[in-house]
Formats: structure tokens, sequence, C-alpha cells
């Protein structure tokens, strides 16, 4: 084998700018898939580690009802204390679950403020500040000041706080409906400001002590969800089974609902589909650089008809001559996936340090709020660069088969015909 693969590597030097643009050709599809993966694995990252840690967690427990009064932001479909288990201990017993690793318990509410002349609508969380620090989701984004405790304190995002032009430090007055439908108003001092470079999330929410939240809502012992987080978010499948079970055995399980995170918005599913069929595009891609080296290959074998009789003629089998063939187009997808991840690995890494704007991606949806941070970054990993490798080398191999199969099975006598 080692003697065909030495003759594989000649023959592709006698016409050396043919085999540069065949390696070339798939350099350019490999780097595209390098590129492609590491663009797509970033920027679903960043838009679904948003929607788990503000929106869902790897699964959300809520009454039945609230998915869908959620966009009124209704207080009258609550998770509480009940016949079977108080609030306290449903918490108490998840977070004991070793499958569940964090317990978030939330409180959402609508609320609004005035600027000059100027009412300006926001949406309040409440949270629990001890399970808020071990799970250090809100706490890591703290740019300013600190999570309030308890008391009068709120955290405000960092639109938020710009929009009102306030700063820490200074009071606010926020407007609000409680669960009797009551219009109540409340002064808080302002702690601290939350950055999650996500503009629908810090041009819009604040955060109180679920305590504080519970009280001025008059809904004691009360949240509007249960946030559940596991080991890996791809396993919330097997939470929500084990979750499930559960509420079942507290008898609770008709009163409640759980969703998963790619459950959270039509747009998670349609970017885990996206995600999906990309990986058919790559190998469509790869598949195209592929013909570039099959045409070449037919057009070698065009040109060395009568070698191949000669060599058949003197005993070479059929098997070895497609072995030749084959190996010459297999190191044309070694060296072009060599340069094609090596190009495509350079630009990843450019791009995860620097940066890229989300803009062309969230124009395409122009009028629909977008959970995604302004600037996000492609993903620069070993895995990517090695299945981008992988991809070129034997789908191209798997290509070369064809016109390898047609060089073994060429007529001797007709080959070493020059006009055959």
């Amino acid at each position: 084998m080692l003697f065909y693969l030495k003759l594989a590597a000649r023959n592709l030097t006698r016409n050396l700018l043919r085999t540069i643009i065949a390696i070339a050709a798939i350099a350019a599809v490999v780097m595209i898939v390098v590129f492609g993966r590491g663009l797509m694995q970033g920027f679903n990252e960043s838009t679904f580690n948003l929607y788990i840690d503000n929106q869902m967690g790897h699964l959300r427990l809520t009454e039945a009802e609230y998915p869908q009064r959620e966009p009124l932001l209704s207080l009258d479909y609550t998770v509480q204390d009940t016949d079977r288990i108080a609030l306290d201990e449903m918490i108490d017993k998840l977070g004991q679950e070793p499958e569940v690793k964090k317990v978030l318990p939330r409180l959402r509410f609508g609320a609004m403020a005035s600027r000059d002349d100027e009412l300006i609508r926001m949406l309040g969380v409440g949270y629990d500040p001890h399970k808020e620090e071990e799970a250090g989701i809100l706490t890591a984004e703290i740019i300013e000041g600190e999570l309030p405790k308890a008391g009068n304190e709120i955290l405000l995002g960092s639109g938020l706080l710009e929009n009102l032009e306030a700063k820490p430090g200074d009071n606010i007055t926020l407007v609000f409906s409680d669960s009797f439908q009551s219009i109540q108003g409340r002064t808080f001092e302002i702690a601290g400001v939350r950055e999650t470079n996500s503009p629908e999330i810090d041009d819009n929410f604040f955060y109180l002590p679920l305590e504080t939240s519970q009280e001025m809502l008059a809904l004691e012992n009360e949240v509007t969800e249960i946030m559940l987080f596991g080991e890996q978010a791809e396993k919330s499948h097997q939470l929500e089974e084990r979750v499930l079970t559960l509420l079942e055995d507290w008898e609770v399980g008709e009163a409640y609902t759980l969703t998963r995170w790619q459950q959270a918005d039509p747009f998670m599913e349609l970017f885990l589909e996206v995600d999906t069929a990309m990986n058919i595009i790559y190998v469509f891609f790869i598949l195209l650089g592929a013909v570039v080296v099959v045409t070449t290959l037919f057009m070698i074998i065009r040109e060395r008809k009568t070698e191949i009789g000669m060599m058949t003629a003197l005993g070479l089998k059929g098997k070895e001559i497609m072995a030749i063939f084959t190996l010459e187009g297999a190191l044309i997808g070694l060296l072009g996936s060599f340069l094609g991840v090596l190009f495509g690995g350079f630009l990843n890494y450019y791009i995860a340090q620097r940066g890229i704007a989300a803009e062309a991606f969230t124009g395409l949806v122009e009028g629909i709020d977008f959970m995604v941070e302004p600037v996000f970054y492609t993903v620069y990993d070993l895995e990517n660069l090695l299945i981008s490798f992988l991809l070129g080398v034997i789908i191209t191999s798997l290509a070369c088969l064809y016109p390898a199969l047609s060089a073994s099975r060429l007529n001797p006598v007709k080959a070493l015909q020059k006009d055959a």
C-alpha cells in the first residue's frame, strides 16, 4: 500500500496547477464548514443561554394555565401552597433530587415608572437572594452595586436605568397592580445595575427580593414559576420525566405544567431545526468541492488511458489500479481539508476574540423581540476542527471511488489504442 501511496503522490505533481485547483476547492468548502459550524454554535449558545438563565431554566414549572396567560403577566395563576404540599416544601424537595442542580423560584409582574411626562413600562422579577447567589446568574452580571437582599432596594437593567435617567443610589417610584387588581405605588432605592448585553432584557427588566415582591403584590408564599436546572441543558427531557414523577407522587400533576427550555419560544424550536438542517448543508458544501476532485480524476484517467492499459497488461489488478486513483483523490481531500481547517480555524479564533454583530440575524425578523446579544462570538474548539476535517477527507475519498472504479474497469486492449 505504501508503494501505491507514493505513486499516487507522485502522480499529483504531474499537473501541479490542476492539483492545486482541486485542493483549493476542498479547502474552500471545508473552511466554510468550519466557520459555519463555529458561527451557528456561538449564536445558538448565546441565544439559548439567555433564554435558559432569564426565562426558562432547563425546565420550568408553572401553574397549568399560566403559559397561556403569561403575555398578560397575570397574577391569578401561581404556584402556591396546596393541601398536598406547601410551596417551600416543594422547592426543598426538588432541590434534594440528584438530577436537579439548581432551583430558582421567581415571581414575574408588570410595573410602570414615570420620567417627566412619559410612562415607562417594565417587567419585574422577584427572586430568592440566597438561591440566586448560589446559582450566580444574576450576580455574575451586576456591573455596579450589589444584589438587593431585602427591603425596598431594587436592581435595574442597564438600559432601563438609562431610560429612567437615574443612577445607583437614586430613588424611583413604581406603579403596579397587585393580585387584587388594585393600583399601588412604592418607592425603591437603586442598589445595583445588571447588564446582560441583550437590549430585550437590559431595557425592560428590574429585580426585587422575592419577599418584597410577594408582600407588595399580596401574594404570600406564591410564585409564578420555579426554574429548574439539571446537569446539562441537553438532558432536560430526563429532568422533566423525574419532576413529572414527583408531581404525580404529590398528587399535584394536573395543577402544574412543565416546559422544557427548547419550548420557550417558537424561535427556539426554529433555531434547533436550523441547526439540524445545517449539518446536511455542510455535507452538501463538501460534496460541491468533491465534484471538482471527481472531475479532475476523470480528466486524469482520460489522459492516462494508455498508461492504465499498459499497467493492466503487465499484470496490475483492477483493485490495485482503483487503489492508486482513490489514494490520489484521498490525498487531495487530505491536503484540502487540512488547509480548510487551518484557515477556517484561524477565522473562528479571530471572531471568537473580536465578536460579530447580531444585526444581520435580527434584521431578518423586524418587529419581533429577539432575546439575543448585540454581539456574539464564534466557538473555537478542537471538536469542530476535527469533525470538519474528517468530513472533508471521508466525503472526498468516497466521491473518488466512482472514477477510480471506472479506471479499474478499463479494457486494456482499448486503453492501449491511441484513439480509444
